[in-house]
């Protein structure tokens, strides 16, 4: 049977996090259509909540589709968790936070709170680690096997649980690699700008980035935090802005300039000229563009329109002092 697209709406018990249509499977839609059905059950208001096949509504919303193919089940909660766990049994490309809230939404479906669940995962894991099995192990293997990972996965994502719970909902889902996530979660500094930056956002007291939600916004900022303690290492930073593209190439370009000699006095004082007008400019703009407004972030653009002014300054007091012999 087929029902209007407007009358579906996600499982919010999927272990997947889908916030974007798939490019290619919407161009398959748009070609052909929906062509396996969706499966639902009825909400008892004439909506029907989706429990396999999201990347396809997804993609027909995109594609613009008015109606889709569904098949309706009768399920309780319980029986609508199962099956959205197992139909990622076959998908093992699950990022880690997925994973993990996939089974600590798991253990609450089996009467755990939230706090009981999370200590579960972390003796279990424990006892795991210290090769040994008890009740609890034997409660993680049961919720960890329709997600398609073994038990022992969950030693290396337990660690993930000192990030704020409402921190792991925003960043699940986005691809973000283990080792930066496990990054994230052993530094106290990390975690508490995390959360400081998330709870800012949603109470409106700062706001978020251009056309971007809080959950994207805080996913930002996490990589940028990342990569500002990546920059503590010999290696050069890389413009990310189109500011910062601007002001790399016009260091670069004066760079040239000095090796093959001093630069053009006229050319300096036109440098010197348009730093003095720009720069604030250039600092206030760079700041709107993702990542974030930083001013850990801002430091190589800074370092870099000093350096241009430096060697522009420079060029123009040797001019005057050739002149004056």
């Amino acid at each position: 049977m087929k029902i209007p697209i407007d009358l579906l709406v996600p499982n919010p018990s999927n272990p997947r996090v889908v916030t974007k249509p798939d490019l290619a499977l919407v161009a398959s839609v748009r070609a052909h259509g929906i062509i396996e059905p969706l499966v639902v059950r009825p909400l008892g208001d004439g909506r029907y909540e989706i429990l396999a096949g999201e990347r396809r509504y997804r993609a027909a919303l995109e594609a613009g589709l008015t109606e889709v193919p569904v098949v309706v089940w009768e399920a309780d909660d319980q029986e609508a968790f199962a099956l959205a766990m197992a139909e990622n049994t076959v998908r093992r490309d699950l990022d880690p936070l997925e994973v993990l809230e996939g089974v600590l939404e798991g253990l609450r479906r089996r009467g755990f709170s939230p706090e009981e669940a999370e200590e579960l995962v972390r003796r279990a894991t424990n006892t795991l680690r210290n090769r040994k099995k008890g009740g609890e192990t034997q409660i993680l293997e049961q919720v960890v096997a329709p997600l398609g990972v073994s038990p022992y996965t969950l030693i290396n994502y337990s660690p993930l649980l000192k990030l704020p719970a409402e921190v792991r909902a925003a960043l699940k889902g986005r691809g973000i690699p283990l080792k930066n996530l496990l990054k994230a979660a052993r530094s106290p500094e990390i975690v508490r700008k995390l959360q400081e930056r998330l709870e800012a956002w949603r109470k409106g007291e700062a706001p978020a980035l251009r056309n971007l939600s809080p959950e994207e916004s805080l996913a930002a900022l996490f990589g940028a935090l990342i990569r500002q303690g990546e920059k503590q290492k010999p290696r050069k930073p890389k413009p990310m802005t189109d500011v910062e593209r601007l002001v790399w190439g016009l260091d670069e370009l004066v760079r040239r300039m000095e090796a093959r000699g001093a630069l053009p006095k006229r050319f300096a004082e036109l440098l010197l000229t348009a730093l003095d007008e720009a720069e604030e400019w250039l600092l206030e703009e760079n700041a709107r563009e993702p990542p974030v407004p930083d001013e850990g972030l801002m430091r190589p653009l800074r370092e870099k329109l000093t350096r241009i002014r430096k060697a522009a300054r420079r060029a123009v007091e040797d001019e005057i002092e050739n002149e004056e012999e």
